[in-house]
């Protein structure tokens, strides 16, 4: 599978530099698409009025699936090591209605309204950093394979303990934060804009990081 990109070159020239405050968009060449998402609360609501800046945006919420929601159905906010969901209207979790707010658990399943189901999980216990799966047929506007809510780091490699498991990867690449800036660094032999990382490197808007049998674009989104 190849790259394909929303931004054009101008955009990411003007794009602003890396950000922990901002989210981004993986394109894992012969995997999929994925959201990284930094923030730690997250609106889940129905899709937005046409011409919303973002395709994974509304007005009332970060992320507007194309589904038979409220504006502002649930909100999924992270505190310290622990990960909470909040209704704003019928919302079950593992089957139990929840009224108010409640602990999230790994492999939740959550289910909006009738339909829309999303699975929660925390694939290893080295890192705090969590993902959301569309397990029903809603998505945004642009679709997506899944949602890293992204607290120290974001993993990518070929075994289950991994928050993107790409299958055919020789070994793993981290995704990390570090002061207001995020890096990548692997073991293996890797590059950022054909430099060498593997020690570690800064991860700026449209960058192409590639490795033996691996490559990723790194996009920012508004």
């Amino acid at each position: 599978m190849g790259f394909f990109s929303p931004t054009s070159r101008d955009d990411r020239q003007s794009a602003a530099p890396t950000d922990a405050g901002t989210n981004y968009l993986l394109w894992i060449d012969g995997v999929g698409t994925w959201l990284v998402y930094l923030q730690e609360t997250l609106r889940i609501g129905g899709p937005g009025k046409p011409g919303s800046s973002s395709p994974l945006r509304s007005e009332w919420a970060d992320l507007a699936l194309l589904s038979n929601l409220s504006r502002h159905h649930a909100t999924i906010t992270r505190s310290g090591e622990s990960y909470y969901l909040e209704a704003h209207a019928p919302v079950l979790c593992q089957e139990r209605p929840v009224n108010d707010r409640v602990l999230l658990s790994d492999r939740a399943t959550l289910k909006l309204n009738q339909d829309t189901i999303l699975s929660f999980t925390q694939p290893t216990a080295l890192s705090t950093s969590a993902c959301l799966e569309f397990t029903s047929f809603h998505q945004p506007q642009q679709r997506l394979d899944g949602i890293v809510l992204m607290a120290d780091n974001c993993l990518l490699g070929a075994t289950g303990e991994n928050h993107i498991v790409c299958k055919n990867w020789p070994g793993s690449v981290v995704i990390y934060r570090q002061g207001d800036q995020v890096l990548c660094r692997s073991r293996q032999e890797i590059y950022v804009n054909e430099k060498p990382a593997s020690q570690g490197a800064v991860l700026t808007p449209g960058c192409l990081v590639s490795g033996p049998e691996l490559r990723f674009r790194w996009e920012v989104i508004v």
